[in-house]
């Protein structure tokens, strides 16, 4: 899930998105797991379902929530492409994807100050599968992500008041 948590942000997000046909929001759920990790900045770009391949995270959205899925499948013909959509670390498909839904193609990942691939790798793939199975790996991933994130991403870069002691010149 996309972290859209108050209604303003959430529509202010959809019209830049909209408007220019880019956004970067940031991810808040774990349906994507091990590929999207909660505070992950998105790049994303509007393409059509036609633009649109299997392999592919989509944001879309639904029940007035916007979510970044992969895209497993495509149903329908060339006049109506419903997307079918999973997330990494959810055994079973969401319902089609409308054209309408759709909000465009997650482009890159920006992780800890870092652009990351957004393909389903073959050790993704195995960590999907056992986060899929188990609520406790899953807690303890995010946990270990927590601790990686705020011991080497989100550390303040020291200042001179920081590495100056008092009395002492």
């Amino acid at each position: 899930m996309i972290d859209t948590r108050s209604e303003l942000k959430g529509q202010l997000f959809l019209e830049i998105l909209k408007s220019s046909g880019r956004a970067k929001p940031a991810v808040a759920g774990t349906s994507m797991l091990p590929s999207l990790w909660p505070g992950d900045i998105l790049e994303v770009h509007r393409q059509s379902v036609a633009e649109v391949s299997p392999g592919d995270i989509v944001l879309f959205e639904r029940d007035g929530h916007v979510l970044a899925h992969r895209v497993v499948g495509k149903l329908g013909g060339p006049e109506r492409t419903l997307l079918i959509t999973r997330g990494d670390r959810l055994s079973r498909p969401d319902s089609p994807v409308s054209p309408e839904e759709l909000l465009g193609h997650v482009t890159a990942i920006l992780r800890g100050g870092r652009r990351v691939d957004p393909r389903l790798t073959r050790w993704r793939r195995v960590t999907s599968w056992v986060l899929s199975r188990s609520d406790l790996c899953t807690r303890l991933a995010l946990l270990v992500a927590r601790a990686c994130r705020l011991l080497w991403w989100e550390r303040p870069a020291p200042t001179d008041q920081q590495n100056s002691q008092p009395g002492v010149s």
